[in-house]
């Protein structure tokens, strides 16, 4: 089975991104990704999309997102039409408020998941008005990414957070559309997003899926490859860095607004995170770990 990479699309390496409008009316052979996501919209035709080892039928309309490692293709098609875009998620960073919507974490995160465990299915169809939205976007896109002019790659960013921020809202509407344990899981993230420095409990956040508490974990950690405690950890470290480069607040006021009662265990978790203190920090700008 070939495995596609995103050099074989683009020579552009500071900037690993490609989109391209396609058009099927004869089988595409299974192939994996290398090394990058792949956002698909179906703009017209039918066709079976094989994930894996199923397969489920798609048309106009659907949206879908496929992450590295999975094998896909089609079969079945009968005048075909997509959008595909492949971006490298770590060079695309989307802005904090994106990540508190649930159709994000669903969409994007969630979902591609799902993929590489056999359990794929678009939860994403646009209706008709949002369809030409959304059409409207991508001819942008794919107009702006064949010019050749300074700004280019400034504008696509912008371009892919407003496509990103767009189908994240759309994917809540119809809830009824989608399944439900998948888009409560993402309702339990984007609660995360929203209340980090609050003193959150994992039992508090599983019930926001309807989920036991050992499940939910579970669930997380294999979708976000980390733990729910450590995932509001991360998020409580990114605000206070932030608060450390931007404000003259003092450590102890900047562990207080990130989520922490004792200002040396902030600093303790602080060095972990950054591998430097919160004063050193300030002072270096230093860059946290991956």
């Amino acid at each position: 089975m070939e495995a596609l990479y995103l050099q074989y699309f683009t020579d552009n390496s500071k900037f690993p991104f490609y989109i391209q409008y396609g058009y099927h009316d004869a089988d595409l052979k299974v192939h994996t990704h290398g090394d990058f996501c792949e956002l698909v919209i179906v703009f017209g035709g039918t066709a079976m999309h094989a994930v894996n080892e199923e397969s489920y039928f798609i048309k106009k309309g659907d949206v879908f997102v496929l992450g590295d490692g999975v094998c896909h293709g089609y079969h079945e098609t009968h005048q075909l039409q997509i959008c595909n875009i492949m971006f490298q998620p770590e060079h695309i960073l989307l802005p904090g408020d994106v990540r508190k919507l649930p159709g994000f974490h669903a969409l994007f995160v969630i979902e591609p998941y799902l993929a590489g465990r056999k359990e794929f299915q678009s939860h994403l169809s646009l209706q008709l008005e949002d369809y030409e939205q959304i059409h409207h976007l991508t001819d942008l896109m794919l107009r702006e990414y064949q010019a050749t002019v300074p700004g280019k790659e400034t504008l696509l960013t912008s371009y892919f957070m407003i496509l990103a921020t767009t189908l994240s809202r759309l994917y809540t509407l119809p809830a009824k559309q989608k399944k439900p344990s998948l888009l409560n899981i993402a309702k339990s993230v984007s609660y995360m997003e929203s209340n980090f420095t609050e003193p959150l409990t994992l039992e508090e956040i599983a019930a926001i899926s309807n989920l036991s508490p050992r499940h939910f974990s579970r669930l997380f950690a294999s979708s976000y490859r980390t733990t729910p405690g450590n995932y509001i950890l991360s998020l409580r470290m990114q605000h206070a860095g932030g608060l450390l480069k931007n404000t003259t607040l003092s450590i102890a006021q900047v562990a207080f607004q990130s989520g922490f009662n004792d200002s040396n265990y902030f600093s303790r978790q602080f060095r972990k995170f950054y591998n430097a203190s919160p004063r050193e920090y300030r002072e270096g700008c230093i860059i946290p770990h991956e």
